[in-house]
């Protein structure tokens, strides 16, 4: 529906007549834009009859303020603004409104018919509110789909590491099985938990890991370094990659220090962009690549994706005259984890050399370091590979470096993994406590806002006095032209002639609203105000509002616009 309706412009290039009206609440000086049922409803039949999705109003009873109708007479009509399309955008809309000042006549106080204007003014700001509501309730719950994200990540990481064991399918809970003893059910439970995961062991880092490696994979870290300005030209390559058959039997060591050492790792220079050397925005390396992890080596474009290539193929990132089996694909294929630090970036780094390794059928997914240091610390930004190394207290020299930040990659992997693991458990016990100090918080900040308030209060009431003299309700009025910015209008809104029971030349009584006099050429959409009704945007986007359409499934099949506005 997006993409049919909504993308690349093509909410704007079907149009849009936009109207206005002030609400004349206390609690609201925004004036609502609205625009025609019908149009909207054009909308929604092209959407049928494209889509074959059924698209329809709320009843009026669930969600009042959708719709609204200006049919009563002696009331506020809305207002012509202007048109919606692809030269003039809402900003530009919003900018034309008019002020006004919040002055009533005091007959208008009792007039059922203003009473009832104010209650569709109310209903349609209240509709708002409830759409900021469903906007924050969206937003909460893809923030929560992240982060469940981030964290299923991390835990698949530690499976693949033999840190965390995979959960045992189809056991049941043993507290619902009436046949367990009283005597047994602990032992039952004990091994429930930790099939599902509930309850871990220690992890002793020396000793061997206590769990198989899932799926004995071969994780594989990639690095593309690249310029800093032109079109970006790729400058380095590197790649490192972790046989966990090689893990077998080590013990990981202090925070996996002896699995890091397992690493192997390649780095690759670019040889037509070797005269170019960021400054600017980061300090390039290219020239130190550690010793420890290897030498450099020079490839041409055109060589480069074969070379990657290989790397995912035995002996991977180490050295093909090793005794090992070549990168002829002689062996059969390994499973293989793509890692990276912000890996997005660099996979659309190998696609612009000419390898796609989403084309690899032994690729099971790729895991990007960025989610896993989020996950482990609760986080929701995320943090340089330079400052995750040295929370893990691991040294990394000469970053920006591609073939170095490939293998500090994976270190960080194996840091993150093993500490996410070991801090698990500590968390959990600490459940109790973390509770405890943000309700303390909260208390404080209640009792911080009773005693502004208490201070305001006795501020404003002071002793003694009598009030003063009586305060006249004034009168609405709107401003002149050059104050609206707008002299091709007659912005005369209220009628203040005195006397109330003789109309005036508008054909209105002067409490009642009176047209104001537009251009002939719109003349004619402001006298269909009374005659149709109009859904509120709200002084807010009206393709984000409509966009909103395609996610709530209704109740017939179709989509059922969200809570903020509803049908009379």
């Amino acid at each position: 529906m997006s993409k049919a309706f909504f993308a690349d412009g093509k909410f704007r290039m079907r149009g849009w007549t936009l109207y206005y009206i002030h609400t004349l609440l206390d609690t609201s000086n925004k004036p609502l834009i609205l625009v025609p049922a019908t149009e909207v409803q054009a909308l929604f039949d092209d959407i049928k009859k494209d889509l074959r999705f059924l698209v329809y109003f709320p009843s009026a009873a669930k969600e009042p303020g959708f719709l609204l109708s200006f049919t009563e007479e002696g009331i506020p009509l809305p207002r012509y603004l202007g048109r919606l399309d692809q030269e003039h955008g809402l900003d530009d809309m919003e900018a034309q409104l008019p002020l006004y000042t919040p002055e009533i006549p005091t007959e208008r106080l009792d007039d059922r018919s203003f009473a009832a204007f104010r209650k569709k003014m109310e209903d349609a700001v209240q509709a708002t509110k409830q759409k900021s509501k469903f906007q924050k309730d969206r937003k909460k719950k893809e923030r929560i789909g992240l982060k469940q994200g981030w964290c299923e990540e991390m835990k698949r990481a530690q499976c693949y590491l033999g840190i965390r064991p995979r959960m045992a399918p189809g056991m049941k809970d043993p507290v619902s099985d009436p046949s367990i003893s009283p005597r047994e059910l602990e032992s039952a439970l004990r091994k429930y938990n930790l099939s599902q995961c509930i309850e871990l062991p220690d992890v002793d880092l020396s000793e061997r890991v206590p769990f198989d490696f899932y799926h004995n994979v071969v994780f594989i870290s990639v690095d593309v370094e690249a310029y800093e300005k032109m079109d970006r030209p790729i400058t380095e390559i590197g790649i490192s990659s972790l046989d966990t058959k090689d893990l077998l039997g080590l013990s990981p060591g202090e925070m996996g220090k002896a699995w890091m050492k397992k690493i192997r790792s390649r780095h690759f220079r670019i040889k037509e962009t070797a005269h170019l050397h960021n400054s600017e925005y980061v300090l390039g390396c290219a020239d130190r690549f550690e010793p420890e992890f290897g030498q450099s080596e020079w490839v041409s474009f055109k060589e480069a994706p074969q070379i990657i290539a290989s790397c995912f193929r035995p002996p991977y990132s180490g050295p093909v005259d090793d005794g090992k089996p070549g990168g002829d694909g002689s062996v059969s294929k390994r499973q293989l984890i793509l890692v990276g630090h912000d890996i997005n970036m660099d996979i659309s780094y190998l696609r612009k050399l000419g390898y796609d390794v989403s084309n690899l059928s032994n690729l099971l997914e790729a895991l990007d370091t960025a989610n896993l240091y989020r996950a482990w610390k609760h986080e929701q930004n995320p943090s340089k590979l330079g400052s995750i190394l040295v929370d893990l207290e691991l040294t990394g020299w000469n970053l920006h470096n591609a073939g170095n930040d490939a293998a500090y990659t994976l270190q960080a992997l194996i840091g993150i993994a093993i500490s996410a693991r070991k801090s698990e458990a500590a968390r959990m016990k600490n459940t109790e406590p973390r509770i405890a100090d943000r309700a303390e918080a909260l208390e404080h900040e209640a009792r911080e806002r009773a005693k502004e308030e208490a201070d305001e209060w006795a501020a404003a009431d002071q002793e003694g006095g009598d009030g003063g003299g009586p305060r006249h309700l004034k009168r609405f009025g709107w401003p002149t032209p050059e104050q609206a910015a707008i002299p091709t209008t007659n912005v005369k809104y209220w009628q203040k002639e005195s006397k109330a029971s003789t109309p005036n030349s508008s054909g209105t009584r002067p409490h009642e609203a009176a047209p104001a006099a537009i251009p002939v050429s719109k003349q004619e959409e402001e006298n269909e105000a009374k005659k149709k009704p109009f859904m509120g945007t709200f002084s807010q986007s009206i393709s984000d509002r409509l966009a909103m359409l395609e996610m709530e499934e209704g109740e017939k099949g179709g989509v059922k616009l969200p809570g903020e506005i509803a049908a009379p």
